[in-house]
């Protein structure tokens, strides 16, 4: 039977080229012009961590390759530290070990960027990335984003040992950042340790700052709830959702922002209420309900909507506030 050398050869190359194309993405075509021919079994054979070395090298300077030999030499004979430094200027500690974590195929520029950035700052952020296994691109992007953070080693590292995603922890830093300048480290600390998880981490922040003044004071036996402790008390009494976690961190939040106030109703049959701002017009009852969040009778709304009758910036309908309630409330 007779064989074709040339039809062989032909889908050697075919093959390379399209293993090429997988590995090195976006860099397919400087990979291909630094180790041509028979040299590219050096890019394929290459350790992982040499690889990406080469990918992010090509990521910062691969549009300005004037001399392909020089630049092959350079790849092919310096140490991976050396090239790093080429291309960021420098080259952090552990760099090249979280390159090798990266997999075998070839990243964007932003995550190698972002790598180096989250790895040059070292502190708790750099010891973060350096005992985690693997890494996605997205989590990389995002923790980077944190690196120039103006938050405590103390806090970072509290809020590191509660195990998270990485674009919880970004965003619990964000807040622990704006809260950094009003609370001390100590207070930062508590609020993480004593939630654990990123809800009940983030209620306890907002539990830190303080409420606005109530839309209006107390009337007989409506009373407003002005503190976060006073409304994590009252989902305790009252069985319901606001004893903690996400549900009490978006009340605390509703409330800090003027969206929302809370206030308990002391009459025969104790009402935990949740009022809406309606735009500049005033406030709208929204939300009423009963110890283990039991409906309310319309002779107790009554009770309520006559106790408010001299407060004319506030709307209590009979059965909610119909329209308003649907466009402020949701």
């Amino acid at each position: 039977m007779h064989h074709n050398p040339i039809g062989r050869s032909l889908n050697r190359i075919g093959s390379e080229r399209s293993i090429i194309a997988l590995l090195a993405r976006q860099d397919s075509a400087p990979v291909q012009s630094i180790w041509q021919n028979d040299r590219i079994c050096e890019y394929l054979l290459a350790s992982d961590s040499r690889r990406h070395t080469w990918h992010a090298w090509l990521a910062m300077r691969g549009t300005a390759i004037s001399d392909v030999a020089e630049t092959s030499r350079l790849l092919t004979f310096a140490k991976s530290r050396q090239i790093l430094a080429n291309a960021f200027g420098s080259c952090p500690a552990g760099m090249i070990s979280a390159l090798g974590k990266l997999g075998p195929y070839a990243r964007p520029k932003d995550v190698y960027v972002a790598l180096h950035q989250a790895l040059a700052t070292a502190g708790p952020l750099a010891n973060h990335l350096y005992q985690k296994p693997e890494f996605r691109d997205d989590d990389i992007v995002s923790l980077a984003s944190a690196s120039t953070m103006p938050v405590s080693k103390r806090v970072f590292r509290a809020l590191l040992k509660c195990k998270m995603p990485a674009s919880a922890l970004v965003e619990l830093l964000w807040v622990i950042a704006q809260l950094a300048r009003m609370h001390d480290d100590q207070h930062l600390v508590r609020a993480i340790a004593q939630g654990r998880q990123p809800p009940a981490i983030l209620a306890n922040l907002f539990s830190l700052m303080p409420f606005p003044h109530p839309p209006f004071e107390q009337v007989g036996a409506l009373v407003p709830i002005t503190a976060a402790e006073q409304l994590r008390k009252a989902g305790n009494e009252f069985d319901n959702c606001l004893r903690g976690g996400e549900e009490l961190a978006y009340a605390l939040a509703s409330v800090q922002s003027g969206q929302r106030y809370f206030y308990r109703w002391n009459g025969d049959r104790p009402t935990l209420l949740a009022f809406c701002r309606c735009g500049s017009t005033g406030w709208i009852l929204a939300e009423r309900s009963g110890p283990a969040n039991a409906d309310i009778s319309e002779a107790t709304v009554d009770e309520i909507g006559a106790t408010l009758a001299g407060v004319p910036s506030v709307l209590v309908g009979r059965r909610g506030a119909g329209m308003l309630e649907w466009i402020c409330a949701r």
